[in-house]
């Protein structure tokens, strides 16, 4: 058994947890969406929940995740299966959170607003997500046009090159014989 590196891999369950992601962006394919009832801080709500292939892990979607998925996928919900979605840690409010970066099967960077209750409109780009050699020529060819997203554009494509498609989350076996 792996040691643990973060508090949320101490109390693992059923919803993924940003401290279980780490540093990695991690790309999952949709396997269904259901209501759940969920407990928080206000008692009990209904919200929708995403299930994935290879992981027992689910993702809640909170209002800005549940933004993210419809801005790449669209608002018909069965429309959202086998897709696949890009995952990485952030931050909400001081504290850790499973966020959204982009999708395999987005054609190009998407620039998206994220409105929340009593809260200042959120930019977000939703990126198209491209192996390694791939997201490095698509950024020198961009590179030679004019800038389309100053904010995209400002910033690093990503931290160490896209994802390894087969990052095992808590209760993914690796298969044997893979790299780790």
């Amino acid at each position: 058994m792996k040691k643990p590196v973060d508090w949320d891999e101490l109390y693992p369950n059923r919803f993924l947890k940003a401290g279980e992601l780490g540093e990695k962006k991690v790309t999952l394919t949709i396997r269904d969406v259901n209501l759940e009832e969920l407990i928080g801080d206000n008692g009990p709500k209904i919200k929708g929940a995403v299930s994935f292939d290879g992981t027992p892990n689910q993702l809640p979607l909170n209002n800005t995740n549940g933004t993210c998925h419809t801005a790449m996928f669209g608002r018909k919900v069965p429309g959202w299966v086998g897709k696949r979605i890009t995952l990485f840690a952030d931050k909400w409010n001081g504290e850790p959170a499973v966020r959204v970066w982009g999708s395999p099967d987005l054609e190009e960077d998407k620039q998206i607003t994220v409105a929340l209750p009593r809260r200042r409109p959120i930019p977000m780009v939703m990126h198209a997500v491209r192996p390694n050699g791939q997201r490095q020529q698509q950024a020198r060819t961009q590179a030679r046009q004019p800038a389309r997203n100053a904010s995209y554009e400002d910033g690093p494509l990503t931290d160490d090159g896209e994802p390894p498609a087969d990052y095992p989350l808590p209760g993914q076996e690796r298969e044997p014989g893979s790299e780790g």
